[in-house]
């Protein structure tokens, strides 16, 4: 079963613009997530490109038949295309899309790279567990039972309903194979963590400062956003501010 933020759908426009950025979504999850951002940075004139992932935007069990490296596949072949055609290229994305992100800019030149949200370490330790124990049992788990009664009905959920449990298993592989590649990274990079964030932990900001070789790192902390903080929310304003400002002040920089 899907959630109402549900969404099966490519989104790509400005193709005549040669500043181009590729949005990457988060574990099971869609475009929906990135959809106000890309209407936002539509209308800054860019070439932008979001794709649903492998197995998203579908069904869950199509969610786990797949393997990470399916992901960064079709991550690489996207974003090749997108590079072909502009002159300068950034990368955005939100939690398993940040890692993917970061993969990416390990292996391309870019302009530069933002992630927010990004999980390599998740909040609550046992996700951890269920992806790689119960996977072998279990092939999903309600999203909702997660997370402690007292906030799970505040939570709004993207993507499917359930966790699929095997593709979990999955993201955590993936983490360990950027977390290794990641020195390779010298691009500018945004990161951006919220506060009020129930599945990444703060500790994700420290863990890519410290193993990225970028010289150029910002950081910023947000207080009220959610999880899926390129959707709508209160820091929403001040995110996307800070979004095009570092696309425009690092335009003609790209990483070698």
């Amino acid at each position: 079963m899907n959630t109402n933020k549900f969404d099966k759908n490519h989104y790509i426009c400005n193709t005549d613009s040669k500043i181009g950025v590729y949005l990457v979504h988060g574990f099971s999850s869609t475009t929906y997530e990135m959809k106000m951002l890309f209407d936002f940075l539509e209308k800054k004139k860019y070439y932008v490109v979001c794709k649903n992932l492998p197995g998203h935007g579908t069904t869950v069990d199509d969610c786990n038949r797949q393997k990470f490296s399916d992901w960064l596949k079709f991550s690489e072949i996207e974003f090749a295309k997108l590079a072909s055609k502009v002159d300068q290229i950034f990368i955005i994305g939100s939690s398993m899309g940040g890692v993917i992100s970061l993969y990416l800019a390990s292996m391309f030149p870019v302009n530069g790279v933002i992630v927010g949200g990004t999980v390599f370490q998740f909040k609550k330790p046992f996700m951890t567990f269920l992806g790689s124990v119960l996977s072998k049992i279990l092939k999903y788990e309600n999203k909702r039972n997660m997370f402690p009664k007292d906030v799970r009905d505040k939570i709004e959920f993207y993507g499917y309903s359930q966790y699929p449990l095997v593709a979990l298993s999955e993201f955590r592989k993936m983490n360990k194979l950027v977390k290794r590649k990641m020195n390779n990274m010298n691009a500018p990079i945004l990161i951006i963590h919220s506060n009020s964030d129930r599945t990444s932990v703060k500790e994700n900001v420290n863990i890519i400062k410290n193993n990225i070789s970028s010289q150029d790192k910002k950081v910023l902390i947000v207080n009220d956003a959610h999880h899926n903080m390129f959707d709508e929310n209160v820091d929403q304003k001040l995110i996307f501010e800070n979004v095009s400002d570092f696309i425009l002040s690092h335009l003609n920089i790209k990483s070698k």
